[in-house]
C-alpha cells in the first residue's frame, strides 16, 4: 500500500453559508492524501494506482457541479465520489479550506479535514 497525495490543489466555487458566497463565489484548497492499495510502486503501470490529474479533474468537477452551504458537506461528497471512482483506493483524507474568509475575522483559511474509509 502507498499513499498517493496532493497539495494545493484550488478552485474557485460557490460554496457557503450565506447566499451571497453561493452567488460571488469563493477560492476553496484541497490538500489529499489517498491509501491505495495498488500495485504500480512494483508494476510502474498507471492502472495499478490513482491518476493524480484524473483525481484533480474529478474534484473539481465535483466541487464546480453543485453548491453547499458548508464545506464539511463538499468534502464528504468529493471523498465519496473518488471511493466509487476508483476502487484502489482503501482510504483517503481530505483537508478542504476556503481562502481568506468573509467573516469578522482575519484569518489565512477556514475549514475542515476529513477521512473516509471503504
Amino acid at each position: 500500500m502507498y499513499t498517493v497525495i496532493i497539495r494545493g490543489l484550488e478552485f474557485y466555487a460557490y460554496h457557503g453559508v450565506p447566499a451571497e458566497e453561493r452567488v460571488v463565489g469563493h477560492r476553496f484548497k484541497i490538500d489529499l492524501d489517498l491509501d491505495v492499495e495498488g500495485d504500480t510502486d512494483e508494476t510502474d503501470d498507471i492502472v495499478g494506482t490513482v491518476d493524480y490529474g484524473a483525481a484533480a479533474q474529478l474534484i473539481m468537477s465535483v466541487a464546480q457541479g453543485h453548491r453547499y452551504k458548508t464545506v464539511e458537506k463538499l468534502a464528504r461528497v468529493i471523498g465519496e465520489k473518488l471511493l466509487q471512482e476508483h476502487l484502489c483506493i482503501k482510504s483517503l483524507e481530505i483537508a478542504l479550506t476556503k481562502r481568506l474568509p468573509p467573516a469578522p475575522m482575519i484569518a489565512e483559511e477556514v475549514g475542515v479535514r476529513i477521512r473516509l474509509t471503504r
